[in-house]
């Protein structure tokens, strides 16, 4: 006789939090980028041009930092 799958409410509860505590901090992260890219546009930028990194980085490298900072 084979056991039944174990749901534990708590856990389940415990991991649903964090992910919205999770997301609810990416939003706040993300309506700040908005804001400064916004306050960019308002002061009459179009574009940025990106000096060349002195470490070596290329632009896409230093994106995906930005995109996930640990």
């Amino acid at each position: 006789m084979s056991k039944m799958p174990i749901v534990h409410i708590g856990e389940n509860i415990k991991q649903v939090r964090e992910q919205m505590q999770g997301m609810h901090q990416e939003i706040l992260r993300l309506e700040g980028v908005l804001r400064t890219f916004e306050g960019f546009e308002k002061a009459g930028l179009s574009a940025i041009e990106l000096p060349k990194d002195p470490t070596g980085q290329s632009i896409q490298e230093l994106e995906s930092i930005q995109e996930k900072p640990e």
